[in-house]
C-alpha cells in the first residue's frame, strides 16, 4: 500500500481521497449547522406560542367571569 502511494498515480489517488474526505466534512458541518439553526428557530417559535397562550390565559382570568359578572346592567338592556 505504501509502495502504491509513492507512485505518481498513487499520489493522485491519495490527493483525490483527501479532497473528497475534506469536502464531505465541510458538507456535513454545513448540513448539521443548518439543521441546528432550523431546530432552534422552531423551538423559539414554539416557546413564543406557549408564552402567548399563557398571556391569553392570564387575560381571560383577569375578566370577571362569575355568573353575575357576565353581563353588567346598562341603559340599553331589554326588559
Amino acid at each position: 500500500m505504501i509502495a502504491f502511494l509513492l507512485t505518481p498515480i498513487g499520489r493522485y489517488v491519495a490527493i483525490a481521497a483527501i479532497v473528497i474526505v475534506a469536502l464531505f466534512g465541510v458538507y456535513y458541518k454545513i448540513s448539521s449547522d443548518a439543521v441546528s439553526a432550523y431546530q432552534a428557530k422552531e423551538t423559539a417559535q414554539s416557546l413564543e406560542r406557549v408564552d402567548e397562550a399563557i398571556k391569553a390565559g392570564d387575560r381571560v382570568d383577569a375578566i370577571d367571569s362569575s355568573p353575575d359578572g357576565l353581563r353588567s346592567p346598562d341603559a340599553f338592556e331589554r326588559k
